[in-house]
């Protein structure tokens, strides 16, 4: 992904992330399970709890790991990160045998600094380079917005995890080898 200055800012493609500050976008390796599994932890508390009963999404932050490893290991999944200098601060899985987004993260401090958006972008560009035609995300109605600004549309309603959910889905160009 490309790296480039404008002023004070740094953007990753057309998208603004933090000044001054260097992000890489990489695959994730096993390493990352543990930093990851905090960043989802995070994630999870701060996007829920001043909507859901604690105990609707205790098991999510009991176990952060969730499927991380295992999607990781596997092959028809990628799962990328985005890192600073110092720490990951988001993460997005794709399975690439159906389009589904199972999981897409950012660190509570780095939220809405266009993270999720450079990967939501990427996950795009790799699943129209294997020849999908579309990504799916069944994202918890607390999270639905972030993928409406990033054009998928609503299918309907499904759950997350036990928590009311969103069916979303966005129609993705296929790369001209396709």
């Amino acid at each position: 992904m490309t790296m480039r200055r404008i002023g004070e800012g740094l953007y990753v493609g057309n998208r603004k992330v933090r000044p001054a500050m260097k992000v890489t976008i990489r695959t994730a390796t096993s390493t990352d399970v543990p930093s990851l599994g905090i960043l989802r932890g995070q994630a999870i508390e701060a996007a829920c709890s001043d909507v859901y009963d604690r105990k609707q999404y205790a098991d999510l932050v009991a176990d952060p790991r969730g499927d991380l490893g295992t999607w990781i290991d596997d092959d028809p999944t990628t799962v990328l990160v985005a890192e600073t200098e110092i720490t990951p601060v988001a993460y997005a899985v794709l399975a690439e045998d159906t389009g589904e987004v199972p999981s897409i993260a950012t660190n509570t401090d780095y939220q809405g600094e266009g993270f999720g958006s450079v990967l939501v972008d990427r996950l795009e560009e790799r699943a129209g380079e294997i020849g999908l035609t579309e990504l799916c995300v069944s994202a918890p109605t607390v999270a639905a917005g972030f993928f409406e600004t990033q054009g998928f549309e609503q299918e309907g309603e499904t759950d997350w995890h036990g928590l009311p959910a969103r069916r979303l889905v966005k129609s993705i160009e296929q790369s001209p080898e396709n």
